[in-house]
C-alpha cells in the first residue's frame, strides 16, 4: 500500500476510482465500500482511498473533546489488511472545510484524479457544510463525466452501522454489539508504564497501560480480555477506571490489564489487548481483602467465560 500525506503527492497515469471519507473505526460498513472499491477497480483503474486527519468533528468543534475508535496507525493497518492500494492521508484544516462542494471536485477531485467512478456510503456528504448530498454529487457526475456508486447501509440486528453507534456502545460497555459492529475486537494499544504496585500485594499484579490521549476509552468496569504480546496470545482480566477502593479521591482513568498466568517483567514494552466482554461495572470496597475476594471471583467468572467460548 502506498500512502500519500497531501493529495497533491498523488498521481496517476491511469483513471482512478475512487472512495473518501474519515473511515474511523473501519468498521462493517466501511468495509463492505472498500470491498467494492477493490472490486469495481478490476486492475482498469486506479483505485484511492481518500481520508483525513484528524477528524473533521475535531477541526470543527475545538472546545469539544473528540476520542477516536482508530489511532491513525491503526487505521492505516486496518485499511492495509482490506486490500487498499493507494492511501491519501489529506490534513483537515479550517481553510479545507471553507471548500465548496463545487470547487472540490473543479479543484480537486476533477483535476488531480482522472475519476471514472466515486464510491460513496448511503449518507456521505462532502464540501462545506456538508452540502454535497447524493443528489448534488448525481449532478457533477454528470458535469465531469464519472459514475457515482452509493454503497447500501450495512446492517446488523436490524441496525445500521455507524462509527457514532460504535463509540455509544462502547462507552455503554456493549463491547460484544461494538466488536460485530467493528468486525473486530476493540483494541487498547500502547506501553506498559509503572504503576503504584499495589496489585501484586493482593496478588493480582497488572500491566498498566498508557494508551494514545486521543483512542475512546470504554466504560470503566472489568473486562475479559485477550492479550498481544510478541505475537502470543495470552487471556487475562482488565480494569478500566479510578480505582476507588484504594484512592476515593482519584478522577484519572486507569487501565490496568491482570495477564494470567504470566511472570514476565515487561515494563516499556508494547502490548495490545483485545476487549472481548464486560463482567461488571466499577465498584468500590471497604477494604483492600474485600477487593481481593471480588478480583478472585472476576477472575473465576472470566476463566469460565473463556470456557464456554471455546466450546461454542
Amino acid at each position: 500500500m502506498k500512502i500519500y500525506s497531501f493529495i497533491d503527492e498523488f498521481s496517476s497515469f491511469s483513471p482512478c476510482i475512487l472512495t473518501l471519507g474519515v473511515f474511523d473505526g473501519v468498521h462493517m460498513g466501511h468495509q463492505k465500500i472498500i470491498q467494492n472499491l477493490i472490486f469495481r477497480s478490476e486492475k482498469k483503474y486506479c483505485p484511492v482511498l481518500l481520508t483525513f486527519y484528524p477528524h473533521p468533528k475535531e477541526i470543527l468543534n475545538p472546545g469539544k473533546k473528540f476520542f477516536y475508535l482508530n489511532t491513525l496507525p491503526e487505521r492505516i493497518y486496518n485499511l492495509k489488511k482490506l486490500g487498499v492500494k493507494h492511501l491519501i492521508i489529506h490534513p483537515f484544516t479550517i481553510n479545507f472545510s471553507k471548500l465548496s462542494t463545487k470547487n472540490f471536485f473543479k479543484k480537486i477531485l476533477h483535476s488531480k484524479f482522472r475519476i471514472k467512478e466515486i464510491i460513496t456510503g448511503y449518507d456521505s456528504h462532502i464540501g462545506k457544510n456538508r452540502d454535497g448530498s447524493h443528489e448534488k454529487l448525481k449532478k457533477f457526475s454528470h458535469i465531469y463525466g464519472f459514475n457515482l456508486i452509493k454503497v447500501e447501509p450495512y446492517i446488523f440486528n436490524k441496525k445500521i452501522i455507524s462509527s457514532t453507534d460504535i463509540r455509544k456502545s462502547i462507552l455503554l460497555g456493549n463491547i460484544q454489539w461494538a466488536n460485530k459492529a467493528l468486525g473486530s475486537f476493540y483494541t487498547l494499544s500502547g506501553n506498559v508504564i509503572k504503576g503504584k504496585g499495589i496489585g501484586n500485594t493482593i496478588d493480582f499484579p497488572t500491566a498498566n497501560l498508557q494508551v494514545d490521549s486521543k483512542k475512546l476509552i470504554p466504560k470503566n468496569g472489568v473486562y475479559a480480555v485477550k492479550i498481544n504480546y510478541m505475537d502470543n496470545i495470552y487471556r487475562g482480566m482488565l480494569n478500566i477506571g479510578v480505582n476507588p477502593t484504594i484512592n476515593p479521591k482519584n478522577q484519572k482513568i486507569n487501565i490496568e490489564v491482570h495477564i494470567f498466568d504470566f511472570f514476565e517483567k515487561i515494563y516499556g514494552k508494547k502490548i495490545d489487548v483485545l476487549i472481548i466482554h464486560m463482567i461488571r461495572e466499577e465498584k468500590k470496597f471497604n477494604t483492600l481483602q474485600e477487593l481481593k475476594e471480588h478480583l478472585r471471583k472476576d477472575e473465576i467468572n472470566i476463566k469460565k467465560f473463556f470456557s464456554c467460548e471455546k466450546k461454542n
